[in-house]
């Protein structure tokens, strides 16, 4: 059975989704087929296949003592694909200008799904942007700053001044990755992205990677400032968080993105699509 046959049998509904767009997902479900959901991969040069959802609400396991036994120190991914920005941004820092140390956040776009469904407490940029300030002039330690990285497919523009808040739209993500003392995120890929670059990881939404053992959950702006306070408590367990990075790329992700398939993706796909792959068997036990 080819992937196509496979979803397009009279009993699926065929729905491509980038946001997870409930209302189509709905439409499916209302006649009693089921709904695949497809999105861009989690990793680098992947592509996501759920029968569940996306985002946090895929099908992972949502306990992170789960992936203990999944631990490798066999290599994962840790090249991470640049996206062009779609609207003119401010440049922000330039090179050997950003600060010693400092936490990046990466901003996400107000209007996704990520934000309107899955993040309920931060609902805009501005809001978090108010946030960061009030922690950055409470924290104990005076030499820690902001670095934020607006997201490529958001138009709106934050120019926002602060001595110890800086932007650096002109710089690589995966450069301030590596850069920072850690990553605080709604539920951005990003941190995903980070965990694999090894970094602390903060959520401050539902975030599948939001597991004990894997990141360390933020719900208000006393525990933000608790954990800048405290950067050294913030890192992982790794046996916990090298399983789900592996456990991800060998048992969810498809390889390759969908619009570069090969062979590799092909099998994948048709396993996921038919029920036939670990995933699928771990979610009907």
């Amino acid at each position: 059975m080819t992937p196509s046959s496979a979803i397009e049998k009279d009993n699926y509904a065929k729905i491509d989704v980038e946001n997870e767009r409930t209302a189509i997902a709905q439409t499916g479900t209302a006649d009693s087929r089921e709904v695949v959901y497809f999105e861009n991969g989690l990793l680098p040069n992947s592509t996501t296949c759920d029968w569940s959802g996306v985002n946090c609400k895929n099908s992972l396991p949502k306990s992170g003592e789960f992936y203990r036994k999944y631990y490798s120190e066999a290599p994962l991914p840790n090249k991470l694909i640049s996206r062009k920005p779609i609207a003119k941004k401010a440049s922000g820092a330039r090179e050997h200008s950003l600060p010693e140390q400092f936490i990046f956040v990466p901003f996400q776009v107000e209007t996704g799904s990520q934000i309107i469904s899955n993040s309920p407490w931060i609902k805009t940029m501005r809001q978090l942007f108010e946030y960061l300030v009030t922690a950055i002039e409470k924290v104990d330690n005076p030499h820690l700053h902001i670095v934020i990285k607006e997201h490529p497919s958001e138009k709106k523009r934050h120019d926002d001044l602060h001595p110890r808040i800086v932007f650096a739209n002109q710089w690589e993500t995966q450069k301030l990755i590596e850069k920072s003392q850690a990553v605080l995120t709604i539920n951005s890929t990003v941190g995903i992205e980070s965990l694999l670059l090894n970094k602390p990881v903060l959520t401050m939404g539902n975030a599948c990677y939001g597991l004990d053992g894997v990141s360390l959950p933020i719900h208000s702006e006393g525990s933000l400032l608790e954990a800048l306070n405290q950067l050294e408590r913030c890192q992982g367990n790794p046996e916990i968080t090298k399983g789900f990075l592996h456990f991800l790329n060998e048992h969810y992700a498809i390889p390759t993105a969908w619009n570069n398939m090969d062979g590799r993706h092909v099998e994948a796909l048709n396993k996921r699509l038919t029920k036939q792959d670990l995933l699928s068997k771990i979610a009907s036990a």
